[in-house]
């Protein structure tokens, strides 16, 4: 599902994050990349989104040319991309609900379906009251809630996650780790974690990726 090659990575302010990298990812496995803050995390996921451009390097998903290429244009129509962002990803001009169904409306799903499948996803994330509401009316975990949500009513074939448990209490945390243990159990689906908590999917089976402001290391679990 995501092959790269020979990448490297820079932050905005042009600070070398990364170079050299190659890594695979098959169709229904599941990544979890961790580091410190400003480590590059979020950069790597964006540059795998097709959002972001790397310095150089080879980035293909799902058999599409990202880079050298158009990024994310590449992917319209071929391959369904899910990404909860660590911060922001809602527009605030909307309410939650519709949010949640933008991206089945560009895919031209009729509305019946758009309706079931937004209001399931809001239910399963107890988030289903709030979907009348705008984003700056909701909570940090009620938007990151809906995030969730408008990942799951897609049904991605690569799911993109940015700190998904950051800023969450116990509850939350618990809610979000039972739908993350889910999508990576689903074979259908390819799951990519950047977190900076260590062990905070202690029992989620999938490739550990460390990386830090000096290197990057990689091990199987």
């Amino acid at each position: 599902m995501i092959e790269v090659s020979d990448l490297a990575l820079a932050a905005p302010d042009g600070r070398l994050l990364m170079e050299g990298l190659d890594l695979a990812v098959p169709k229904g496995g599941n990544l979890l990349v961790t580091g410190p803050s400003r480590s590059g995390k979020s950069r790597l996921l964006q540059v795998i989104a097709g959002t972001e451009r790397p310095l150089r390097g080879r980035v293909r998903v799902g058999g599409v040319d990202l880079w050298p290429g158009g990024g994310a244009l590449a992917l319209i129509g071929r391959v369904r991309v899910g990404f909860v962002f660590a911060s922001g990803g809602l527009l605030s001009n909307l309410s939650l609900w519709e949010n949640a169904a933008l991206p089945l409306r560009f895919r031209g799903v009729p509305f019946a379906d758009i309706q079931a499948r937004v209001d399931a996803a809001l239910d399963r994330l107890a988030a289903l009251p709030l979907a009348g509401l705008r984003p700056h009316a909701m909570s940090t975990s009620a938007r990151r809630h809906g995030n969730l949500a408008r990942v799951l009513a897609l049904d991605p074939e690569l799911i993109l996650l940015d700190d998904p448990l950051e800023g969450l209490d116990a509850a939350d945390r618990a809610l979000v780790q039972n739908l993350i243990q889910a999508w990576a159990a689903d074979s259908a689906c390819t799951l990519v974690i950047a977190s900076e908590e260590l062990h905070a999917f202690p029992h989620l089976e999938a490739e550990r990726f460390q990386m830090s402001h000096a290197a990057i290391s990689m091990e199987s679990r």
